[in-house]
C-alpha cells in the first residue's frame, strides 16, 4: 500500500492502519529526518528478519538502531546512562543523530548480537511522530538503500515503489524528503567517537 503524507503527519485512518500492520510482524517503508528507512516494530522477530532478508544481512549479525519518542521510552532498552551521556542524549535529541548505545537487559534478544550495543534514534520528522504516538514500543528501523556508490539512497519515489512495493506492506511517501544520512556517534567508550560526520553537529 502507498501511503501520502500531509504537512501535519499521516491521515488518523492511515496511522492506525499502520500501527496495526506493524503489529502483526509486517515490514514497512518510512520518511525520517534523513533517509527512507525499513521499520517494523521492535518486538517482532519475524519483522526483522524480513529487514534482514531484504537487505541481504544475516540475522545473528545485522546492526540496527530503534526509533523511541522520547528519552523516557528509550531508557528502557539500554544500559544505565551516566550524567555525561544523558547530557549529549538531551542536548542532540531529538535530531539527525544514530547514538551507539550498550544495550540492556529489556532489548530484545533478537538483537543482542556479539557487540551487545544498539543504536539509538529520535527523529523530529512529522511522520514518524504520527506513528510513535500510537505505539507503546518502539520502532526497529534500518536505511533502504540500493547498490549504487554515487547514489545510494532513492530520491525517485517510483524507483522506490518499483523496487518494494510487492516486497513490504507499505510505503510512506514524502514529496519533500531530502535524503541526507544521519550523524552516527559511539557512546559506548569512555571517549566520544563520530563515526559518520552528517549534517547533524553534535552538542557536547
Amino acid at each position: 500500500m502507498i501511503i501520502e503524507t500531509f504537512p501535519y503527519g499521516l491521515h488518523p485512518n492511515d496511522t492506525a492502519w499502520v500501527v496495526e500492520q506493524l503489529g502483526k510482524g509486517k515490514v514497512g517503508i518510512v520518511p525520517t529526518d534523513t533517509v527512507y528507512a525499513f521499520c517494523c516494530q521492535s518486538d517482532q522477530k519475524a519483522g526483522y528478519e524480513s529487514i534482514c532478508q531484504l537487505k541481504h544481512l544475516d540475522p545473528k549479525e545485522a546492526l540496527m538502531s530503534i526509533i523511541c519518542k522520547d528519552l523516557s521510552q528509550a531508557s528502557t532498552y539500554y544500559i544505565q546512562w551516566d550524567t555525561p551521556t544523558y547530557r549529549i542524549l538531551h542536548k542532540n535529541l531529538p535530531g539527525p543523530f544514530t547514538f551507539i548505545l550498550n544495550s540492556g537487559h529489556h532489548a530484545p534478544t533478537f538483537l543482542k548480537h556479539t557487540r551487545k550495543t544498539l543504536g539509538l534514534r529520535i527523529p523530529q520528522h512529522r511522520v514518524i511522530k504520527s506513528i510513535m504516538d500510537q505505539m507503546k514500543v518502539p520502532l526497529m528501523v534500518s536505511s533502504v538503500m540500493q547498490e549504487d556508490d554515487i547514489n545510494p539512497y532513492f530520491d525517485d519515489a517510483d524507483e522506490l515503489i518499483s523496487r518494494f512495493e510487492k516486497k513490504v506492506a507499505f510505503i510512506i511517501l514524502d514529496p519533500d524528503m531530502t535524503q541526507e544520512v544521519s550523524t552516527v556517534v559511539d557512546l559506548t567508550g569512555e571517549e566520544i567517537v563520530i563515526l559518520r560526520q552528517s549534517r547533524g553537529e553534535l552538542y557536547t
